[in-house]
C-alpha cells in the first residue's frame, strides 16, 4: 500500500507544478484593435434655424358688400365665384322713388334760382329788402343741398366691386328687401395672400420685415412648401400669451391654398451662410465637452482623435460645428455615425466602412471594408 500512495502523490505533485495554457494567456490589447466606422467629410453651406409655429391664411383684401341705404333688389349683375373687376356693377337697387325725389328737388331748385336772381335785381332798384334777399339765397342753397344728397343717395343704390377679385355666394335674389345689415355677396383679392401668426418673444431679436419662411396647409402637395415673406411685426406683445402678431405675404399663391385656412410654419429665425455642417450622428457628448472624432495617422495607422467643437444651429439630421481648439475645416473627414454606440476612445485604430445608406441608392443590407 506505501509504494501505492507514494506514487499517487508524486502524481499529484507533478500536476499542480503545470500551467494552465487558458489561464495563462495574455489580455488583448485594444490599441491594436481596429474599429470599422463609417465616415464622411465636413461640408460648407448656408444653414437656416427655422421656429415651427400655426397661423391662419386670409384674402390680400376681402370686403362684405352690403347696401348702404334701404331698398328693394331690382337687379343681380354677378356670378358666384366669378372674377370681377373694381368698378364692376353687381347689383341695383330699386330707383324709382329716389329719381322722383330727385326730379322735385331740381324743380324746386329752379325756381329758388329764379326768384334768386329776381330779388338781386330789385334789390338795385331797391324794391325789395336785403332781408328778402338773403332768405332768397338760403333757399337757393338749401334745395341744391338736397340735390345732392339725393344724388348721393341715388349713387348708393348700385352696389360696386371695390377692388379686382373674386365673387362669393349670395343669399339674396331679385325683390328682396335689403338694409345696411344685408350682405349681398363678399369680394376677396386673391392675387396675394396674408398669413397671420403669432410669435414667440424670444424670437423677437432677429424678426424683422422681410423675414422669410414657408408653410403646409392640409391641401398641400406631397412635399409641397410654399414660401412667404414677412410684412408687418406688431410693436405689441399680448401680456396673455406673451407673444407679437406677425404678417406675412404670399405672393402668386397655389389654388389650393384658400383664406381660412390653417398652416404650419416655419419661420426662418437666423440664417448662417458659411456653416461647418456635420451629421447630428457624428457628435459625442463627454464630460469634458462635445467632441468629434476625426482619423489621423499615426505609424501608418488610421487612428481616432477627439476634437472638441461648439455646436450652434441645427437643422433635421445636420448641426453646425466651430473650432475651439484643433482648427476644423471643410474636407475634413470625420467618423459620420455611431460614436455613441462603438467602442471609441483617443488612440484607437479605424477602418473606413461604405456608408449603410448612400446618398441618392437604395438601402444597403451589409458594410464592405475598403
Amino acid at each position: 500500500m506505501r509504494p501505492l500512495i507514494l506514487t499517487a502523490t508524486l502524481i499529484a505533485l507533478s500536476s499542480c507544478g503545470k500551467k494552465d495554457p487558458a489561464a495563462g494567456a495574455a489580455p488583448p490589447n485594444m490599441m491594436d484593435r481596429e474599429q470599422a466606422v463609417e465616415m464622411m467629410t465636413i461640408t460648407v453651406m448656408p444653414m437656416k434655424e427655422t421656429v415651427g409655429l400655426v397661423g391662419s391664411i386670409a384674402a390680400n383684401e376681402s370686403a362684405e358688400l352690403r347696401p348702404e341705404i334701404p331698398g328693394v333688389i331690382n337687379s343681380i349683375h354677378f356670378e358666384e365665384g366669378a372674377a370681377v373687376k373694381k368698378g364692376d356693377l353687381l347689383a341695383k337697387l330699386d330707383t324709382r322713388e329716389l329719381e322722383a325725389q330727385l326730379s322735385e328737388a331740381r324743380a324746386g331748385f329752379l325756381l329758388a334760382e329764379q326768384n334768386l336772381k329776381r330779388n338781386q335785381t330789385l334789390l338795385e332798384d331797391e324794391a325789395v329788402s336785403k332781408l328778402e334777399v338773403d332768405a332768397a339765397v338760403a333757399d337757393h342753397t338749401k334745395l341744391k343741398a338736397a340735390i345732392d344728397l339725393l344724388e348721393v343717395r341715388l349713387a348708393k343704390s348700385s352696389i360696386i366691386a371695390p377692388f379686382d377679385g373674386v365673387a362669393g355666394d349670395r343669399t339674396l335674389s331679385v325683390g328682396d328687401y335689403v338694409t345696411s345689415q344685408s350682405i349681398v355677396t363678399t369680394v376677396d383679392d386673391l392675387s396675394r395672400l396674408k398669413v397671420e401668426m403669432s410669435v414667440p418673444e424670444r424670437y423677437l431679436p432677429n424678426l424683422k420685415s422681410g423675414t422669410t419662411f414657408t408653410l403646409r396647409a392640409a391641401t398641400s402637395e406631397e412635399g409641397g412648401e410654399t414660401s412667404g415673406k414677412v410684412y408687418f411685426v406688431s410693436p405689441r406683445i399680448d401680456e396673455a400669451t406673451r407673444s407679437t402678431l406677425v404678417k406675412g405675404y404670399v405672393t402668386d399663391p397655389p389654388p389650393f391654398l384658400k383664406p381660412g385656412m390653417f398652416a404650419n410654419i416655419n419661420l426662418v429665425h437666423r440664417t448662417v451662410e458659411d456653416a461647418l455642417e456635420v451629421p447630428e450622428t457624428s457628435i459625442l457628448s463627454t464630460a469634458r465637452g462635445t467632441v468629434i472624432i476625426v482619423p489621423e495617422e499615426k505609424d501608418g495607422a488610421s487612428v481616432a482623435a477627439f476634437v472638441p467643437v461648439k455646436t450652434g444651429l441645427r437643422v433635421p439630421g445636420f448641426v453646425q460645428v466651430s473650432q475651439v481648439g484643433p482648427p476644423i475645416k471643410a474636407g475634413d473627414k470625420i467618423v459620420s455615425s455611431g460614436v455613441g454606440g462603438l467602442i471609441l476612445f483617443p488612440g484607437v485604430k479605424l477602418k473606413a466602412v461604405d456608408p449603410v445608406v448612400k446618398p441618392g441608392m437604395p438601402e444597403a443590407t451589409d458594410r464592405k471594408l475598403e
